[in-house]
């Protein structure tokens, strides 16, 4: 973003805040937008979880649960809700749901709901209403109820019940139901941890997450079930069956603090390592900005089409999940993961929901509402939100070693970018910390006349083009903020230039 001659000397984590904005190579466009799908299943509840279920492979259901102790199916389309169930206990219940059953041709598709505090829940293909699950193992009782469930080698495998918090249970193969008619359970090291809490299969091992400390692979790799074997990762824990995702060749969870992990498989024989990944890249802006009380019911999804991992979580003190951490994956081998705060939307329940064969970020607010995300209009369902781009604060130092701790004469500021569209923009100017100078810039859109900044992109997109305003001022360190609050504003910015010169 500092388009100097040498700009591969400054370090490209070099952003105090990235607001709503999306990362395309090297610029920072504003956010893409969300669009209301359909009508509200009610106005006056939110949602908690939701999933997107295929009950065949032609027909498409969200189904949600909500605060109110209901589960809600779609028609398909954002409307036509119908209940499946009512009356499941709200008070301390974490709800989670996954689909069994669609590993062989010749089982029914199913939808479970588990949530440690009701009996769990099943709907089958696209029934009219969840009933409780047919052969629950003979300890799963009252509130005593697992909290979540994997598909693993073609059982179904739930476990985090209050009364047995170590224990995983298995299902029979031929019935996800079943869980006791060849009952199986095993022990994951009881003496750590407080409670199993998530699940995940990676490459034919079973891996299990506790709360708060313990992450444990499951080797079922023998045909006999007596020499099944558990091996302790050593990481930290997870907060909730939410917070684990697989990200292609990768998996990735949460931990109770805060801290990002990742798994990766360094053997045939099951063999992981676990990486912190905020010690290197986040430092303490999770622990600072998120509600670390409320990270069990947080949601995290990778979205592979744009190689992002989405966090739907707490502000900090606050009961509203009403912020969101995109990691972005795309130039991981080159210069590491950039992230990207979002507080524009309510996104109660989020998960992903295939749109024209493409798995897209979606979310469930607290007033019933369904919304897809990524849409190409600059608009929250037809409002405007913010847009920030906020450099750090640099003495350019990187670039001219003397320059470190020395006053700098500000000359000019120029700013590169893409129109894409008409657009109002603030450009402010930041001076050891205190606001110097605010530059407002009126962008047109369409290609920009000729002479222009090269390079440019020939083709179906704009060219590229720059604006330059005359700076006057001193200063040791030099920051540099982009602001919209205008709705529909699409704009790409590829480059600042800044003219300094070293003064006395």
């Amino acid at each position: 973003m500092y388009g100097l001659a040498n700009s591969n000397l400054i370090p490209l984590a070099g952003f105090v805040s990235l607001r709503n904005c999306t990362l395309e190579d090297h610029s920072a466009r504003t956010g893409a937008g969300a669009a209301l799908v359909g009508s509200a299943f009610d106005a006056a509840r939110t949602g908690l979880f939701a999933i997107d279920f295929w009950p065949t492979v032609s027909v498409q259901r969200t189904v949600v649960r909500d605060d109110n102790g209901q589960v809600w199916r779609d028609d398909g389309s954002g409307g036509g809700w119908a209940t499946l169930v009512t009356g499941l206990t709200v008070a301390g219940a974490v709800p989670f749901m996954y689909p069994v059953g669609a590993e062989a041709a010749a089982r029914d598709r199913k939808l479970i709901h588990c949530d440690r505090v009701n009996t769990v829940q099943v709907l089958a293909a696209d029934g009219a209403s969840m009933v409780a699950i047919a052969s629950p193992a003979s300890d799963w009782s009252g509130a005593n109820q697992p909290g979540f469930g994997v598909i693993h080698q073609g059982y179904n495998w739930m476990g985090g019940n209050a009364n047995a918090p170590h224990t995983i249970y298995r299902s029979t193969q031929a019935n996800h139901e079943d869980f006791t008619s060849s009952a199986y359970t095993l022990r994951v090291f009881p003496g750590e941890g407080e409670r199993l809490v998530a699940g995940l299969s990676y490459k034919g091992i079973l891996l299990l997450w506790k709360y708060r400390d313990g992450v444990y692979a499951v080797d079922t790799s023998d045909n006999s079930d007596t020499n099944w074997r558990v091996i302790k990762v050593g990481a930290p824990g997870a907060a909730g069956a939410a917070n684990i995702v697989a990200i292609e060749d990768d998996v990735m969870w949460i931990s109770p603090d805060g801290s990002w992990h990742l798994i990766s498989a360094t053997t045939a024989t099951g063999s992981v390592r676990a990486e912190d990944l905020t010690a290197r890249k986040l430092g303490s802006f999770v622990r600072q900005n998120v509600n670390l009380a409320q990270l069990a019911s947080a949601q995290l999804i990778f979205y592979a089409h744009k190689q992002e991992v989405y966090l739907g979580c707490h502000a900090s003190g606050q009961t509203a999940k009403n912020r969101r951490l995109h990691l972005d994956l795309n130039r991981r081998t080159e210069i590491g993961e950039r992230w990207i705060w979002w507080d524009r939307d309510r996104n109660e329940a989020l998960f992903l929901r295939k749109i024209s064969e493409i798995a897209t970020p979606a979310f469930i607010d607290n007033a019933g509402r369904l919304f897809n995300l990524d849409r190409a209009d600059r608009n929250a369902n037809g409002s405007a939100y913010t847009f920030e781009v906020f450099t750090r604060d640099s003495d350019f130092a990187e670039i001219v070693p003397g320059w470190q701790g020395r006053w700098k004469n500000l000359r000019f500021i120029q700013l590169e970018y893409d129109p894409r569209s008409a657009a109002t923009i603030s450009l402010e100017i930041y001076a050891d910390g205190s606001l110097l100078q605010t530059i407002s810039l009126t962008l047109t859109a369409g290609a920009a006349a000729l002479p222009v900044t090269l390079p440019f992109t020939l083709g179906t997109e704009s060219l590229l083009t720059s604006v330059r305003r005359r700076v006057r001022g001193r200063a040791r360190r030099v920051a540099i903020r982009i602001l919209s609050t205008v709705v529909n504003v699409d704009v790409s910015f590829t480059r600042i230039l800044l003219g300094l010169e070293q003064g006395e």
